[in-house]
């Protein structure tokens, strides 16, 4: 097995894992580092090392070989299963512990796409979805990636959660994860403005804070009088145009990163 390894900064782990999955590692393992963090994917061969070299030139790349056993192992210790919130607990699919008393399991594969639940603004969406009445009610997943919050609405009693994302690949991972998960997917290639006015009851986006203010009018559009918004995916300093465009609600924080629930009238 070859090992890449990769430096960057925390904000860019979440694209990078995803590209290399698109390369076609077979795991990635994330170490923490006093300025950043450190990504080590797996090959089994070293056919693209050219390639791949070139491609995350900007990230100081270089190369180690590895026993495949040791590497499957450390591959599944970087993923432990996580509690988020007072009700979620977030576990791979190889994770055989015990699910905490009063909390709902939703299986997730790191593996398949970005949004691998490690990110602060996913930690902060999830939270702030499970303090939401969702129960019987429609939830819109704007940005969707691998389906997790999406999920996670269902585990926690949405009538319907249904996720958008333009990539295609995404989508493909997010199938995968909802499986997982038994439920059935309801997801669209797409993004906000593919949805009917007010047809969300909560509508959640776990994307960037320049993309958010360039589809909040189909955001508020498709949210529900009253309903509920939950956004993240922005730095704390980018709060103050979030709130210009979409109101002052609940802030939450982590690690330089924001989200922001507003109750809509």
């Amino acid at each position: 097995m070859f090992l890449l390894h990769l430096t960057c900064d925390t904000s860019e782990s979440d694209l990078l894992s995803s590209q290399l999955w698109e390369a076609g590692t077979v795991g990635i393992e994330e170490k923490d580092l006093s300025d950043g963090c450190l990504l080590i994917a797996c090959f089994e061969t070293n056919a693209q090392r050219s390639d791949l070299v070139d491609q995350f030139a900007a990230h100081n790349p270089h190369w180690s070989h590895a026993d495949s056993t040791d590497w499957i192992e450390a591959t599944q210790r970087a993923w432990p299963p996580r509690e988020i919130g007072q009700r979620l607990f977030l576990a791979p699919p190889w994770c055989s512990e015990v699910t905490p008393p009063g909390r709902l399991r939703i299986i997730h594969n790191p593996g398949l796409a970005c949004g691998t639940g490690e990110h602060p603004c996913t930690q902060l969406a999830l939270t702030a979805l499970e303090t939401v009445q969702v129960s019987g009610k429609p939830v819109a997943d704007i940005g969707t990636g691998s389906g997790l919050l999406a999920i996670a609405a269902l585990h926690l009693g949405a009538a319907l959660a249904i996720g958008l994302d333009p990539d295609e690949a995404a989508l493909t991972a997010a199938r995968e994860n909802f499986a997982l998960n038994n439920f059935h997917p309801v997801l669209a290639a797409g993004f906000a403005d593919s949805l009917r006015d007010s047809c969300s009851s909560v509508t959640v986006a776990n994307i960037s804070g320049t993309v958010l203010l360039s589809i909040a009018d189909d955001l508020l559009r498709i949210t529900s009088p009253r309903g509920q918004l939950i956004l993240t995916g922005f730095a704390q300093y980018e709060l103050a145009s979030i709130e210009d465009i979409f109101g002052q609600g609940e802030v939450t924080s982590s690690g330089g990163w924001s989200c922001l629930h507003v109750q809509l009238s």
